[in-house]
């Protein structure tokens, strides 16, 4: 059926007055963006604060669980007066260390509060490197206090300390924020199971006397300093990519 001028005349007046609409709300929608993000930049906090700021939404009881583990393997190397079993324990130890920081760095992704975070002022990344940094900074001050205190009073040598726990820590932590960087396996219990494999093997290692007398001192420093590498690429690549890798993206930046 063919329309008559005046009908055709309507519809296209009608398009266009949907084009003028959706034309105007994307300025009215920049716009407002331009207006939040300018009244922020002129209130914008210092990099302390943000930090001190995203370390209040980190749950406080991870952190005691961490001085309470450390704290009890100190009293088990007095009791047992640094017994060689006990200090090779200790890995095992340190894996849960690490493996306490799994539910502060999964709770937004298990909670689907990504796309809730994407719409803040300050990108994904800026947030989630103020909580790894808070987490990293009270996780130092922890260990440092261990070390000195088994490491000076000579309870346990600086050698078997580097080898014994920040060995299998700096392991579990690759495995931890490998996970999380993934797309494809990024779940907890995905990452929790990979870590208890670890403990198990990193056990059998160091318990059987044959595999560790064979690994010289030189060879141990050498895995420690690429796993300490490794697991600074595995921290930047989730910082990197963690917009595509998560599937949002930022409103703001």
């Amino acid at each position: 059926m063919r329309l008559s001028d005046y009908q055709l005349r309507n519809r296209l007046g009608a398009k266009k007055e949907i084009l003028y609409t959706d034309k105007g709300l994307a300025e009215t929608i920049e716009r407002s963006k331009a207006a939040f993000a300018e009244s922020e930049a002129k209130n914008d906090t210092s990099y302390a604060e943000f930090l001190y700021q995203q370390s209040r939404y980190i749950h406080k009881r991870w952190w005691i669980l961490q001085g309470m583990l450390l704290l009890l393997i100190w009293f088990m190397l007095q009791m047992t007066e640094s017994s060689i079993y006990v200090q090779r324990y200790m890995g095992i130890a340190a894996s849960l260390f690490a493996i306490l920081l799994l539910p502060e760095l999964w709770k937004n992704r298990n909670a689907n509060a990504l796309e809730i975070e994407s719409v803040s002022y300050y990108s994904l990344r800026q947030i989630y490197s103020a909580r790894i940094l808070a987490f990293a900074l009270v996780d130092f001050l922890l260990i440092c206090a261990f070390t000195l205190s088994v490491v000076l009073t000579g309870t346990v040598f600086a050698e078997e300390m580097m080898i014994q726990f920040f060995l299998p820590y700096i392991v579990t932590c690759c495995i931890c924020f490998r996970v999380l960087s993934s797309n494809r396996m990024g779940s907890e219990a995905f990452a929790l199971s990979l870590c208890v494999v670890f403990c198990i093997v990193w056990t059998q290692i160091v318990l059987n006397e044959e595999i560790y007398g064979a690994i010289t001192l030189p060879v141990w420093i050498a895995v420690t300093i690429i796993a300490a590498g490794y697991l600074v690429y595995c921290v930047r690549r989730g910082q990197d990519n963690c917009v595509k890798m998560w599937e949002v993206s930022t409103l703001w930046n």
